[in-house]
């Protein structure tokens, strides 16, 4: 929490499916500091960030991997005319692109939304899915887009915005508990790449 000079622990809140806004509005909240945050505040606090995940990534004392199978499936829905990649993250767009290019990932994404986009999550795909349309000069339909992510509030973002959500249990959240919340589709990973294809197809 250098950009605000206090001390703050990510530890102490749970930050999944969360914005990196509303991450540091939270850990704010539970020491009952209250301050209105601007962009040049933002602004340095990707700076930062840039910074800490650099020398952390250099030091290894953190490291960034691609889960099992999502090399393969992003590679194979690149080549296809059917689809197009784009990231919908809560990290602003200076860290998102630091942990792409350490897992290998940031060439097969020519879109996305990020936290330094807006704060409020359900915002991004909306963004996300305008900027696909400048992008390849022709709109798409909510519903021809599907999110993909791990927790509860990715499928509240895409309900939101009227788009398709599969939800994959490589996260914090058990599998269970993603089916219970009633999602499009549902996988335990993304290994099989035949049926994640199938199934971004079908819903």
């Amino acid at each position: 929490m250098k950009t605000f000079g206090i001390d703050g622990d990510i530890r102490t809140v749970r930050p999944d499916g969360n914005t990196d806004p509303m991450i540091v509005e939270e850990i704010f909240a539970r020491r009952d500091i209250h301050m209105a945050f601007t962009d040049e505040h933002w602004q340095r606090f990707g700076g930062h960030l840039k910074d800490a995940y650099t020398a952390a990534l250099s030091a290894g004392t953190i490291s960034v991997r691609a889960l099992p199978g999502v090399g393969n499936l992003l590679a194979l829905l690149a080549q296809s005319a059917s689809f197009s990649q784009g990231v919908v993250t809560g990290n602003l767009q200076t860290g998102a692109a630091i942990k792409l290019r350490a897992a290998g990932l940031d060439g097969y994404f020519s879109f996305g939304a990020y936290a330094s986009d807006s704060a409020y999550r359900p915002d991004l795909p909306r963004i996300a899915r305008e900027r696909w349309q400048a992008f390849a000069t022709r709109s798409i339909d909510p519903s021809q887009c599907v999110i993909v992510g791990d927790t509860i509030k990715d499928l509240a973002a895409a309900r939101a915005n009227g788009m398709k959500c599969l939800l994959v249990g490589t996260g914090r959240y058990p599998v269970e508990e993603l089916q219970y919340a009633n999602p499009d589709a549902c996988l335990a990973d993304l290994t099989d790449t035949d049926e994640v294809i199938d199934i971004l197809q079908s819903i």
